[in-house]
C-alpha cells in the first residue's frame, strides 16, 4: 500500500445516507472527505455554466448510467442489495474521484453491516466476495475526460467492528486500552440500520448480543419531510441537502422564505433516538459488564446526547468517520504486525 507504484490505502464507508473518505494522500498526508449518497438512475441533464459538460454523471460496465449529486431528489438507497449494486460502485467512485484520486492507483478498503458480513457467528463469504467482486467492476466518468481511479485490490471489513479498532488505536496505532481485560459494544447508527457489535476482551464477538435493527438517521429525513408537507400543506419532494441543512440549523426556506422548523426537527431527533436507545438496551441491558458503549456513524454525530441513556455511554470523536478512519488504522495495524 505504497512502495514504487504508489498505491494509496483509501478507506470508504458507503453508507444509506452518507459516504465517508479516509485515506493516505498522494502528498503523504491523510485525506478525509463526506459526502451524501445522493444518486439517481440516468443522466439528470446537470451541466456546468459554461458548457464544458454534465456533472457527476457515470456509466458501468453493465450500460448503467447515473448521476450523482446533492442538488437532485435522490433515490432511496434502502433497499438490501444496495451494497453490491451499481449505484453503490458508482457512489464509491465519485467519492474517490470528489477527493482527489482521479487517475490514481488504489487499494481500497470497504466495509459490512454486522447482519451482512455474518451468518450466525460466521463470516458470510458468499456476500463479502459479492461486494469486492462488485467493486472491481468498471465505472467510467462521462462527464469530463478526468480518469477515474484505478483499483488495485478490494478487501471488505465489518464495519462495526472497524469502529472498535478507531475506539481501540489512536492516530499512531498505539492502543489506548488492553483490550484482553474488557469488552465494548460498539453502535454504529448508520443511514437505514443501526448495528450492534460486542466485541469480547479484543478477541471474539458476542453475536448473542450482537445485530441490525432497521432504524437509523434516513428515518429522521423521512419523517422531517412528511411534517413539513403536511404543515405547510404541500406534495412537493423535497432533495436530501435541503432536509439535511433543516436538520442541522432548525431553518428552511420554502417560497423564497426563511421558516423557522426547530420544533418539528427536535420533536423528530427526541422520537427516533429514543428507538434507538430501546433497541440498544433490548440487546445490551443495562450494558453494565462493558468497558463503553460506544456511538458511531452519522447517527453519533446527528443524536449528540444518545449516549446519556447509558451510564457507559460514549459518543465517539468525529463518529462519522469512525468506520472509514477504523478500516484505515485495521489495515496499517495488520500490515505492520
Amino acid at each position: 500500500m505504497g512502495g514504487e507504484d504508489r498505491t494509496l490505502l483509501v478507506c470508504v464507508d458507503d453508507g444509506y445516507a452518507q459516504t465517508k473518505l479516509y485515506g493516505d494522500g498522494p502528498d503523504g498526508k491523510p485525506v478525509k472527505f463526506i459526502m451524501r449518497s445522493s444518486v439517481r438512475p440516468g443522466r439528470y441533464g446537470l451541466g456546468t455554466l459554461s458548457g464544458a459538460g454534465g456533472i457527476g454523471s457515470y456509466e458501468t460496465e453493465e450500460g448503467d448510467q447515473f448521476t450523482v449529486s446533492e442538488d437532485i431528489e435522490a433515490e432511496n438507497t434502502q433497499f438490501d442489495g444496495f451494497h453490491t449494486s451499481t449505484m453503490n460502485r458508482v457512489l464509491v467512485t465519485h467519492a474517490l474521484m470528489s477527493a482527489g484520486y482521479g487517475g490514481q492507483p488504489v487499494a481500497l478498503w470497504t466495509g459490512l453491516p454486522v447482519a451482512d458480513y455474518f451468518f450466525d457467528d460466521e463470516k458470510d463469504l458468499e456476500k463479502i466476495g459479492a461486494k469486492r467482486a462488485n467493486l472491481v467492476k468498471g465505472v467510467a466518468n462521462t462527464a469530463s475526460q478526468k480518469p477515474v481511479p484505478a483499483v488495485r485490490s478490494v478487501d471488505v471489513g465489518c464495519q462495526a467492528v472497524a469502529a472498535y479498532m478507531d475506539y481501540l488505536l489512536d492516530d499512531d496505532l498505539n492502543e489506548r486500552f488492553d483490550p484482553t481485560a474488557s469488552s465494548v459494544a460498539i453502535i454504529d447508527v448508520g443511514g437505514r440500520t443501526t448495528d450492534i457489535c460486542v466485541v469480547i476482551n479484543g478477541a471474539g464477538i458476542d453475536h448473542g448480543r450482537s445485530g441490525t435493527e432497521n432504524i437509523g438517521v434516513l428515518d429522521v429525513y423521512t419523517a422531517l419531510s412528511k411534517s413539513i408537507r403536511q404543515r405547510f400543506k404541500t406534495r412537493d419532494k423535497f432533495p436530501l441537502a435541503m432536509l439535511d441543512q433543516a436538520v442541522r440549523t432548525g431553518r428552511l426556506s420554502l417560497w423564497a422564505q426563511e421558516h423557522d422548523v426547530a420544533d418539528l426537527v427536535q420533536d423528530i431527533l427526541k422520537e427516533i433516538e429514543g428507538k434507538i436507545a430501546r433497541e440498544v438496551q433490548r440487546k445490551l441491558g443495562s450494558g453494565s459488564t462493558l468497558k463503553a458503549i460506544c456511538f458511531v456513524g452519522g447517527g453519533g454525530a446527528l443524536f449528540k446526547d444518545i449516549g446519556a441513556h447509558f451510564p457507559n455511554g460514549v459518543v465517539l470523536d468525529d463518529p462519522e468517520f469512525a468506520n472509514a478512519r477504523g478500516l484505515w488504522k485495521y489495515a496499517r495495524y495488520f500490515a505492520a504486525g
